[in-house]
């Protein structure tokens, strides 16, 4: 069913687009387009941005890259929080920690939105995978199936089922999986460990605490491009400065270790000029790591290539694609600081609304538009990189169906295509 969906994608928007009349502001429970009528060429770029709803049901909202336009609203679960793709496919999924269910659609085609149940109590957090066939979620609370802390559940696309649940850690909040060998490694906030889990089995087949030389207080980890190195950001004692600790994917132990600046927080890789950045919220600072050249024997394992000052506490960062600058986002002083990926120099700061509290950054394919998740004024931000200014200010929808008056709902999180 869901091969046959994708394959007749571009078929079906081309009639969308050619023989159906616009939709309005029409409300539907499951979509609700603002601007279009639903299909979009499968050739352009869009970005999603995950609403939390305070009071009930949250939401994905649809922009279209070139023409900064809000394209469809469509309803997830309750305490929508994470979203992610898996890999070579056009369905969305988004996580929905407060009524325990993952939901899945068509975005571009403002399709119906299936309800995928997860035991109670599961309480996800967050998903992703570098495979077409399964879509991997993390738990961070107890449920039936693991009642002494947190699991990972297996959907499998085909039929938008859970396979099975596997115990992990306690309070697991993020994971990153190996694109080579598929295993996935599980971040475990809350007893200080990273649990190895491997899909073919499925079985956690090790667990890395600070007795296999992990950091205190693990917040962040990422798989390089190659699928031979895991990164984990841990924050060390409070106050001080945080480590990068390496793991050989498909090892149980650490491998070699850097320091970070104050209180890191976030990690992301570019794949472009295949380079890791770290934001140290503690001390308003990127790291910037040399990806090409990690080894288990080198001192240090991963060249730093620099240390940029930035914006007052930085929580994410997003490179253009086409390698010429990447943006920071400022949680602290509500701007993002634009910095030059040659030379590492700050080139400008771009203000954002006053309050924005910006949680998340995204690029799109195209390396024109940088997207930014206000959760303190419930917008998201976009910003032209040709010039880097601010195009747009793209509200959420409302906190209840229909109501103009009512608060918004808040950005957490932005995927691109």
């Amino acid at each position: 069913m869901k091969f046959l969906r994708e394959t007749g994608f571009l078929a079906l928007t081309t009639f969308l687009l050619l023989f159906l009349p616009a939709c309005g502001n029409q409300y539907r429970p499951v979509a609700n387009p603002i601007v279009s009528p639903g299909g979009q060429p499968q050739t352009g770029h869009f970005a999603w941005v995950v609403n939390f709803n305070p009071s009930g049901q949250g939401s994905t909202t649809e922009i279209d890259v070139s023409g900064d336009s809000n394209l469809a609203v469509n309803s997830m679960g309750v305490g929508s929080i994470a979203e992610a793709f898996p890999a070579n496919s056009l369905a969305l999924y988004v996580a929905n920690k407060g009524d325990d269910s993952v939901s899945e659609y068509l975005p571009t085609l403002a399709g119906a939105v299936t309800t995928i149940n997860l035991l109670p109590g599961s309480h996800p957090v967050a998903l992703g995978s570098v495979q077409n066939t399964a879509m991997y979620v993390v738990n961070s609370g107890a449920n039936s199936a693991c009642p002494n802390g947190g699991s990972i559940s297996t959907i499998h696309t085909s039929n938008l089922t859970v396979t099975n649940t596997t115990c992990v850690g306690l309070n697991p909040i993020a994971l990153a999986q190996s694109p080579t060998n598929g295993f996935i490694y599980v971040l475990n906030q809350g007893d200080n460990s990273i649990s190895v889990f491997n899909p073919a089995g499925p079985a956690v087949t090790g667990t890395i605490t600070t007795a296999n030389g992990l950091g205190k207080n693990p917040v962040s980890l990422t798989a390089s491009l190659d699928g031979f190195w895991i990164f984990v950001v841990t924050q060390g004692e409070a106050g001080g400065p945080g480590t990068l600790d390496i793991i050989s994917a498909g090892s149980t132990s650490i491998v070699g270790s850097v320091p970070l600046g104050v209180q890191p927080t976030f990690s992301m890789i570019d794949p472009n000029l295949n380079r890791l950045y770290v934001a140290n919220t503690g001390d308003n600072s990127v790291s910037v790591f040399d990806a090409t050249n990690v080894t288990n024997t080198g001192s240090p394992p991963i060249p730093l290539l620099a240390k940029v000052q930035v914006g007052t506490s930085p929580i994410g960062v997003a490179a253009l694609p086409n390698g010429s600058m990447f943006y920071v986002a400022n949680s602290g002083s509500d701007d993002v600081t634009v910095v030059s990926s040659n030379s590492f120099s700050v080139l400008t700061p771009v203000a954002l609304p006053a309050g924005a509290n910006p949680v998340w950054i995204a690029s799109e394919p195209t390396s024109s538009k940088i997207y930014v998740a206000d959760k303190g004024t419930s917008e998201t931000t976009i910003i032209q990189t040709v010039n880097n200014t601010i195009t747009q200010n793209i509200p959420a929808p409302s906190q209840i169906t229909n109501c103009n008056v009512c608060a918004l709902q808040q950005p957490v999180m932005i995927v691109t295509k």
